[in-house]
């Protein structure tokens, strides 16, 4: 892998305006990096803003602030039509493949599209990619000339993978792609997400609430809440050691695979803070166990603790020996 990353999000926010002049954070101050090659996992609950960053990150919405930067070049500022270049290097998969695929298009067009937009190709370099696509991602020549109510959940995820590395993206936004599929289909998509990894040499942003597809496939972490990165680190070394309240909280709270092991519960009380105007101090304070006062006074930073970790926390920072 490169030292150099190759996207790279700096302080992104994205607010919506409300009733009464009010405003709904979504995302607020969020920093992120991805190598080539390397498997980021963006993890928190429902509502926390992973998906509003996935799509601030590709355009779709405009953020508020902030940068994204992709191989050294800043995309923000780009005007749309000068997006179609960032899109060969960037591209997403969705959650829900049944609405992310036009269903008057057959699989072959669904194909053909991106490569009339991105590529100059003849016919038959067309003819032949689109082939090359769908046998790389586990279907046959069979299913190009079939229409999206024609295939099954696991296809048409196996299309939308094929449409995103159609015109040889370095990196591919995955938001929840295995969520809506049943549970043996699931394994069988990450498998094929990994071997397109390692085949391509592809960088993924995973995003997913599914902490066990996360050490499956992700290299690092990134835990978001209302808005914001808590904690990041390896996989590994999170998962193993989790020091944020909220990582520790939404570990624990996760299934453990194993029959008899037992895992120390850590729960968060309280109701979770609104992200409607929310107040410049720790989201979690309020229903933090191990909070402050001096937690109200302000937001915590997200800090380097050494090891490639990150937290923001200052009572577990003042733990950690120096």
């Amino acid at each position: 892998m490169l030292d150099q990353p190759l996207l790279q999000v700096r302080g992104l926010k994205k607010t919506f305006p409300i009733d009464g002049g009010r405003r709904l954070v979504a995302v607020d101050g969020v920093d992120l990096e991805i190598k080539a090659g390397e498997t980021l996992a963006l993890v928190g609950e429902s509502g926390s803003g992973k998906s509003t960053v996935a799509r601030c990150i590709v355009r779709l919405v405009e953020p508020t602030g902030g940068d994204v930067v992709i191989g050294g070049d800043s995309i923000l500022g780009l005007q749309p039509s000068r997006l179609v270049g960032v899109y060969r290097r960037i591209q997403m998969v969705f959650q829900d493949p049944n609405a992310s695929l036009n269903p008057r298009m057959s699989v072959r067009q669904v194909l053909e599209e991106p490569l009339h937009l991105h590529l100059y190709l003849l016919r038959s370099e067309r003819d032949a990619r689109v082939r090359e696509l769908i046998e790389m991602v586990g279907l046959t020549p069979a299913h190009l000339d079939r229409y999206p109510h024609e295939l099954s959940g696991g296809q048409r995820q196996r299309v939308g993978i094929a449409r995103a590395i159609a015109v040889s993206p370095e990196i591919v936004i995955l938001d929840e792609p295995t969520s809506s599929l049943d549970v043996s289909i699931r394994g069988q998509i990450l498998d094929l997400l990994l071997e397109l990894q390692e085949r391509l040499h592809l960088a993924y942003l995973f995003i997913t609430h599914d902490l066990q597809v996360v050490q499956h496939v992700a290299h690092r972490v990134a835990v978001m809440y209302l808005g914001g990165i808590v904690e990041t680190g390896p996989t590994k070394e999170l998962f193993a050691d989790p020091r944020h309240p909220y990582t520790r909280a939404l570990l624990s709270a996760a299934p453990v695979a194993r029959w008899g092991v037992k895992r120390t519960r850590t729960r968060l009380s309280g109701e979770i803070s609104s992200a409607i105007d929310p107040p410049d101090a720790c989201r979690l304070a309020g229903r933090c166990p191990f909070a402050r006062p001096s937690c109200s006074d302000a937001r915590p930073p997200l800090t380097d603790i050494g090891g490639g970790r990150a937290v923001a926390c200052p009572v577990v920072i003042e733990r950690i020996p120096t």
